[in-house]
């Protein structure tokens, strides 16, 4: 019977490597046409490569979102009005790429079956009766509340697209990250893009300390590859979390060389996010803190790691980093923007508490925040995770998202009660991450950006994987 099996896996070894070397030359003949050639004829060429990408090599198409990630502000290319990045044109390729590829598959086998068993498998999704709550009010809010300006129907869709598109990473994560190794694989790509940002980071930070630009003063915030230093912290505070916590859940000694480069990167993140100035963000890692030690029972560790952030936060306000004077003081900076946003949403609640005022209608919050504060911004976030959901898609898309996190940890601590040690330290990481996300979420933005929806439903698919398939 071996005897006879051999032939079979090996065939099936020598299809998988032919599609995988037909995907990955779409994917460099999509990330080509992208960067080369003009207007709608790259997008479109770009679009059908990663399409193909996707329908070839699903865990080449997961690969690729993670790596890419980073890079959404900086691989950024006008297309007629639209205005995509390199992650949103695989991202939306992934989603057009997993229903060709169930399309495909039905119209081979001639089978209607073959279209059926996928829905049966999706319905059965632990996140399933949420996410079609959340998809349907999002719908049905940008049908009846359509925006009356461009900017509005530019950030209602955009945001709509925030909400269906990412859903496409949690289905790459169960179809091609099912195996540990494949896990491990994702995981390291996800790390190895945040290293690089920090890295490039922590390089402008040193730049700035050699040759500080007059306009920069002691005032001066590491913004890396993103937008803004608070998009930075964003990123981070869900990295440093996820990584940290797994190198210190396998542990230096028994997780090898893995668990000691996720420390070492950990470390590399906490200093990159301390350039960054957010002080949301280092609330967040707090959080985590105290949510790692909890779930290891090792509290004393929260000693040395509560000195090293004092340390920095005092290197720092010795540099002159204005920012720490009026940390909380009301009515300065960014503590007085919050107020007015947080306020203002309020309002608008109390005027469409059911569905809120929609995904593109965000002119009032502009009424709220003082002109000079908005320049060279787009503001499009109430801030606070349940202000900004409850305003922009009311009572129901606050409980949509606030039922999926509920399903995230019940599976999450699900998997951190398996007796896996392996299995047991990804649990840990993805819960430090996901609280951290939502702690920095309730001083900035949780959901709606590209790098924090895709985390968002990756660390979902991810905790899905550990209570539903075995090492």
């Amino acid at each position: 019977m071996r005897g006879s099996d051999r032939p079979g896996l090996s065939s099936a070894m020598s299809d998988l490597a032919e599609l995988g070397g037909a995907a990955l030359g779409f994917l460099v003949a999509g990330i080509a046409a992208f960067l080369l050639l003009p207007g709608y004829a790259g997008a479109a060429l770009s679009l059908l490569c990663f399409v193909a990408v996707a329908s070839l090599s699903p865990q080449i198409s997961l690969l690729t979102i993670l790596a890419t990630l980073p890079l959404h502000f900086l691989l950024r290319r006008p297309f007629g009005p639209l205005d995509l990045s390199l992650p949103d044109v695989v991202l939306l390729a992934s989603v057009l790429g997993l229903l060709l590829g169930v399309y495909w598959r039905a119209l081979l086998s001639g089978s209607s079956a073959e279209l059926i068993t996928p829905l049966r498998r999706t319905s059965r999704s632990p996140y399933f009766w949420p996410a079609v709550l959340l998809v349907t009010i999002s719908t049905v809010t940008l049908i009846i509340l359509l925006p009356d300006t461009r900017e509005g129907l530019r950030v209602g869709f955009r945001a709509y697209s925030l909400v269906i598109e990412p859903i496409a990473v949690y289905a790459l994560v169960l179809i091609a990250a099912r195996d540990r190794q494949r896990l491990w694989l994702a995981l390291d790509v996800l790390f190895a893009g945040a290293i690089l940002i920090c890295l490039y980071g922590v390089y402008q930070a040193l730049s700035v300390v050699i040759a500080p630009p007059e306009a920069v003063g002691g005032n001066y915030r590491v913004a890396s590859v993103f937008n803004h230093p608070n998009t930075l912290a964003l990123y981070l505070s869900r990295t440093l979390p996820l990584f940290g916590a797994l190198g210190l859940a396998l542990g230096p000694r028994a997780g090898g060389v893995r668990a000691r480069g996720y420390l070492a990167g950990a470390v590399l993140m906490a200093v990159a996010l301390l350039l960054s100035g957010s002080r949301g963000g280092w609330l967040a890692i707090a959080v985590a803190a105290f949510v790692v030690a909890a779930l290891l029972r090792r509290w004393k560790w929260l000693l040395p790691a509560s000195a090293a952030g004092l340390v920095g936060v005092v290197v720092l306000a010795l540099t002159g980093q204005d920012r720490l004077h009026g940390m909380f003081t009301p009515g300065r900076g960014s503590a007085d923007t919050r107020e007015r946003l947080w306020r203002a949403a309020i309002e608008e609640i109390g005027k469409s508490p059911l569905w809120g005022t929609g995904l593109g209608n965000v002119r009032w919050m502009r009424r709220y925040i003082p002109r000079q504060r908005l320049e060279g911004t787009e503001l499009v976030d109430a801030h606070n995770l349940f202000l900004d959901f409850g305003a922009k898609l009311g009572i129901i898309g606050l409980l949509a998202i606030l039922w999926l996190l509920a399903r995230f940890y019940w599976i999450a601590l699900t998997a951190y009660r398996r007796p896996d040690p392996e299995t047991r330290a990804l649990a840990i990481g993805l819960l430090a991450a996901m609280t951290a996300a939502v702690a920095h979420g309730m001083v900035d933005a949780f959901y709606f950006g590209l790098p924090f929806a895709v985390l968002f439903w990756f660390f979902l698919g991810v905790a899905e994987t550990l209570v539903t398939t075995e090492e």
